[in-house]
């Protein structure tokens, strides 16, 4: 995968990422209640996970649509840092969430590259 390429999927996750942040940190507070107190730079920290739910489910899925080779290097770089960082701060419902969001982006992505494939 060429510079420019690496490049490219990196602010297409980012851009996604950004855009779908509101709808994920809607749901996220919708089901799991508001989340008071949270980082310096946001107002409340569901903006924060809806950020980070939202960079594991389009790094999962864009990496592996548009990666042609070594697509598990790219799917792990773009999932794996966020979902350590939830581990190690004892954050586990956030890593179950994270974890499905993963598994949710990998199937889409499966399923679209079938349909793909069978169009073909």
């Amino acid at each position: 995968m060429s510079k420019k390429n690496k490049i490219l999927l990196f602010f297409g996750v980012s851009f996604l990422a950004i855009i779908f942040t509101p709808l994920f940190g809607y749901l996220y507070e919708k089901f799991f209640g508001p989340v008071y107190g949270g980082f310096f730079w946001v107002s409340s920290s569901s903006v924060f996970e809806g950020f980070i739910f939202s960079f594991l489910f389009f790094g999962s899925l864009l990496s592996w649509l548009f990666v042609a080779q070594k697509k598990k290097k790219y799917w792990l770089s773009y999932t794996l840092p966020f979902l350590t960082f939830m581990l190690l701060l004892g954050a586990f419902e956030e890593l179950i969430i994270g974890t499905g969001l993963v598994a949710a982006g990998w199937l889409l992505a499966q399923g679209i590259l079938l349909i793909r494939k069978k169009s073909q």
